[in-house]
């Protein structure tokens, strides 16, 4: 594998991390499209010839940062529910004090 095409794919994963971690949805979105247009590409255009320990390095790093996505995932599920249930007790309270 080209060192500078592998090296953009590591920059890329690093990238799109960076952009999870920071809640940056968006620009997470983007830059998830364009790695996975990258390593498609590249691929596409060394296949069978791709080195199999750097591909499967990046699935490692992959994985690693789907893991990380799905724990955000959840806390921020938590905090939505723990904010539904505040407004619910919230709306509540308040129909009982307009009753009294």
């Amino acid at each position: 594998m080209n060192p500078m095409v592998r090296q953009d794919l590591y920059d890329r994963l690093e990238a799109l991390g960076v952009a999870v971690d920071a809640g940056e949805l968006d620009t997470a979105a983007q830059r998830m499209t364009d790695y996975d247009a990258a390593l498609r590409n590249y691929i596409e255009a060394n296949a069978p010839d791709a080195p199999l320990d750097v591909l499967r390095d990046l699935l490692a790093i992959q994985n690693a940062l789907l893991l990380r996505m799905r724990e955000r995932q959840a806390v921020i599920g938590a905090a939505l529910r723990q904010a539904h249930r505040q407004d619910s007790a919230s709306r509540a309270y308040a129909t009982v004090e307009v009753g009294l």
